[in-house]
């Protein structure tokens, strides 16, 4: 089902859905970079994911998110116990720019 949704969109549509993903992801790091007691840990080029070193365990932040309406990110620590309080977060194409501030402003908030 997926490959005739993608089959539809063509090649330009294709590439209008990754570049909206890549922007919108590094926007969000971007944001997220800024807030205190955050740190993106990507240090090359990424797509629509990245690591974030929150200022404590992912498993405190995710549900404080939720309560919020926001599906937080991966923890990282579940299946890497040296992934410490580390979050990877994904943006696609579906996440608006108001749905990124949330999550920025909820972060921020914790």
């Amino acid at each position: 089902m997926a490959s005739m949704y993608l089959a539809y969109m063509g090649k330009q549509g294709l590439r209008q859905v990754a570049e909206l993903c890549y922007h919108k992801a590094h926007y969000a790091a971007a944001q997220i970079a800024m807030l205190q007691g955050y740190q993106v840990l990507n240090s090359g080029t990424f797509f629509n994911e990245f690591v974030v070193q929150c200022p404590k365990p992912v498993a405190e932040i995710n549900p404080l998110l939720l309560k919020k309406g926001i599906l937080g990110g991966y923890d990282l620590e579940q299946d890497y116990p040296e992934r410490k309080n580390q979050m990877l977060v994904c943006v696609t194409e579906m996440n608006s720019r108001s749905q990124i501030d949330r999550l920025v402003d909820a972060l921020k908030a914790i």
